[in-house]
């Protein structure tokens, strides 16, 4: 049966219409509650109470499915940009917005951490926030640098943060002091405001 038919025979026994968003809701839903192991179209048909094939008229695949999820967490991103900020002011308020979205989303957020850079809903958010830094007084290939290393740090950090917070973890008791903490979220901030004060240093005020 085809994903057309599933769907018409789905309507001829009265359910509801499920749409493109509510498969998308349904995964992110699936995904925090589960983990990302557990979305699979299988898996995700029967939170909806679908057959597998009908949901193949709103996603292609997984891998668009996928893309839809990074598009809604690109959308649900606070960048809170300002009117003459500085590149440095940018960088801070928009990993800012970057780690609270982690927060909030952690068994998903590194879809969009790791998603590759040419894919379709990152290159134009990456492409903003490169101008973005261009406004707050970088040349293009300073921007581009900036961001490249600065979102390897943030990307780094929060997904191994985020993973950590469901897999088994040692017992307080058996950690040595010396490496207590060293994942703690309290931790980000300071190292971001250190590689900016590098990158200054270093890359953006060389003669």
């Amino acid at each position: 049966m085809t994903a057309r038919q599933e769907v018409d025979r789905e309507k001829s026994e009265g359910r509801q219409y499920v749409s493109r968003d509510d498969v998308v809701e349904a995964a992110f839903a699936l995904a925090e509650s589960e983990g990302l192991d557990a979305l699979t179209m299988r898996r995700l048909a029967a939170r909806l109470g679908r057959a597998p094939m009908s949901l193949y008229t709103h996603v292609k695949n997984r891998e668009d499915l996928v893309d839809a999820m990074v598009e809604r967490l690109i959308a649900r991103l606070d960048l809170g940009e300002r009117p003459g900020e500085t590149w440095q002011e940018a960088l801070r308020t928009a990993l800012a917005g970057y780690r609270d979205l982690a927060v909030r989303s952690p068994r998903v957020f590194e879809l969009l951490a790791l998603a590759p850079y040419d894919s379709s809903p990152v290159s134009p958010h990456l492409a903003r926030m490169i101008a973005r830094l261009e406004r707050g007084g970088l040349d293009p290939d300073q921007a581009r640098q900036v961001l490249g290393i600065v979102d390897a740090y943030a990307s780094g950090f929060l997904v191994v943060w985020a993973r950590t917070r469901f897999e088994g973890t040692t017992a307080a008791a058996d950690v040595p002091s010396s490496v207590a903490g060293l994942r703690d979220l309290a931790t980000f901030e300071p190292g971001l405001e250190a590689l900016i004060a590098g990158l200054d240093a270093t890359l953006v005020r060389v003669p």
